[in-house]
């Protein structure tokens, strides 16, 4: 049922969340690769950044590259799949967490979560081509 909650969550998220309406003056690709590389970074693969996460973790190229319709949706809602929800806080929102955490946690803005997209849609212009 968790899993219910968060799918609705997302798309409440997702319908109040206006990209680009955030405080910054313009998205910024390498902004938001220096959030990957920040944060992201402790699990997953970043290109050009580092060569190992955790194992189970997919890296952001094969994230991208993935054959499935809604890989962009899950970078958008990403901070409410698990296991994202339980660590990771978006400074404009109230979030319910799922369980305890033993991991450090991540508040991110809107307009961080902008500058992520950003620089994710570079990397899929770069990775996705016939």
């Amino acid at each position: 049922m968790h899993w219910f909650r968060n799918v609705v969550f997302a798309a409440l998220i997702m319908a109040l969340h206006v990209p680009g309406t955030g405080q910054a003056a313009e998205l910024d690709g390498d902004a938001g690769e220096a959030i990957a590389r920040l944060h992201c970074a402790r699990c997953h693969v970043v290109p050009d950044y580092n060569r190992m996460g955790i194992g189970s973790t997919p890296s952001f190229k094969a994230m991208v590259r993935s054959a499935a319709k809604d890989w962009r949706h899950k970078f958008e809602a990403f901070y409410t799949l698990p296991p994202h929800g339980n660590f990771v806080r978006i400074k404009e929102y109230r979030q319910i967490r799922q369980t305890p955490s033993a991991v450090a946690p991540i508040v991110l803005g809107l307009d961080d979560l902008d500058h992520l997209m950003v620089y994710v849609d570079r990397l899929a212009a770069e990775l996705r081509k016939p």
